[in-house]
């Protein structure tokens, strides 16, 4: 168990590291290489303090301050990325007291110090309105220091540069935002194509291997009754199963490279034999001519769903296929139960991916108990 003074010495230990993570961050490093700029300016003052006994009381004193300055300069905007902002507005107004002290060294001539708060501003990612407001507050500070010294009309130029470098600040500021907000998105873009990648897959293997499978053990156990009287038939339908199995490794791989497609007339003969070897009645049309080009594809998956659910789980004695231009309805007398709402383990589970099918397509899927027992299920296209 932790004890209490443990708990604390890891806290604090926490607490510091947390910060020195932040300044040897990456993006902390790209802004302190940027930032050398701004102190390249603190020259200035520093260099008038050595040269002109008239510019500051005490050079030390203002070297000091000034080293100061700029090194809270540099590792403020790391420390107050994704800070609240009570935090940004303590910081900006803790370096603001910090500059003040420049005052009784300098005098009016400490109000160009103040053009670093909206650079500091702009770089913690706040809000525009509140970047505009610590722009518009400084060089209010800014001309008021002036008008009170009486430098204003001399010294203006003080206040248009620092205007200048906050607006300049703040759509560099906006720009490194969309930048990132940017990424973000092509970073959400990226996982949801591979989520709907995965989702394709899995419908795909779930549509394809469990209408093969579920043919082959039709199969397999109609060749095992038929082994003592028939063999001939049994051998028949071992090659079925076969052709069952080589033609699912094909679809399988096809699914797996994302160029499987299926055909309606195809569906339809696969049908016919898969129903028939299961003992169900086929009854289905004789062509496919007649159905919207844009709709067949989604009419043979749902073919093939309702094929596998009628042999898996109603244990029909019949099966009808009506096929429209621009509708399928396939009915059966079996059990029944077959729902959208039914869990991934039963069988809503293919047709819940068959209803996603036909989202896309722009079609609607309709799946309803028969009066007289069985299930109806339909599949509609939207008129275009």
């Amino acid at each position: 168990m932790t004890r209490p003074s443990d708990r604390r010495r890891l806290e604090g230990m926490s607490t510091w590291r947390r910060p020195r993570e932040r300044l040897a961050g990456g993006g902390a490093r790209k802004w302190f290489l940027g930032s050398f700029w701004g102190l390249a300016y603190l020259a200035v003052p520093i260099t008038a303090a050595w040269v002109r006994p008239d510019f500051a009381l005490d050079p030390y004193l203002t070297t000091a301050l000034m080293l100061a300055l700029g090194a809270a300069y540099v590792v403020l905007p790391p420390l107050l990325w994704s800070r609240g902002r009570p935090i940004v507005v303590a910081a900006l107004a803790g370096f603001f007291a910090l500059t003040c002290l420049a005052f009784p060294l300098m005098g009016s001539d400490t109000v160009w110090l103040w053009i670093y708060l909206p650079v500091i501003a702009a770089m913690t990612w706040q809000p525009r309105r509140f970047l505009l407001a610590v722009i518009a507050v400084v060089a209010l500070a800014q001309a008021v220091v002036l008008w009170i010294a009486g430098d204003l009309g001399s010294e203006w130029f003080i206040v248009a540069l620092t205007t200048s470098i906050g607006i300049m600040m703040f759509a560099f500021s906006l720009q490194i935002q969309a930048v990132r907000g940017l990424r973000a998105a092509q970073g959400e873009i990226a996982r949801l194509a591979v989520a709907d990648e995965r989702e394709r897959l899995a419908r795909d293997i779930h549509d394809l291997l469990g209408h093969s499978l579920t043919v082959v053990t039709v199969k397999s156990e109609l060749a095992r009754r038929l082994v003592p009287s028939d063999p001939a038939r049994a051998v028949a339908e071992l090659d079925d199963i076969e052709r069952t199995t080589r033609a699912a490794l094909v679809d399988l791989r096809a699914a797996v490279t994302g160029y499987r497609e299926v055909n309606l007339a195809t569906e339809l003969s696969a049908a016919h034999a898969a129903l028939s070897a299961a003992g169900a009645t086929p009854h289905l049309p004789d062509s496919t001519g007649g159905v919207d080009p844009d709709l067949r594809e989604l009419f043979a998956w749902a073919l093939r769903e309702s094929v596998t659910n009628v042999i898996r789980h109603a244990r029909a004695r019949n099966c009808w296929v009506e096929l429209e231009p621009r509708s399928i309805t396939i009915v059966d007398d079996g059990r029944g139960g077959a729902s959208l709402d039914a869990g991934s383990g039963g069988r809503g589970s293919g047709l819940a991916g068959l209803a996603a099918r036909a989202q896309r397509s722009g079609a609607v899927l309709s799946v309803a108990e028969r009066d007289h027992g069985g299930t109806l299920l339909t599949v509609t296209g939207v008129a275009p």
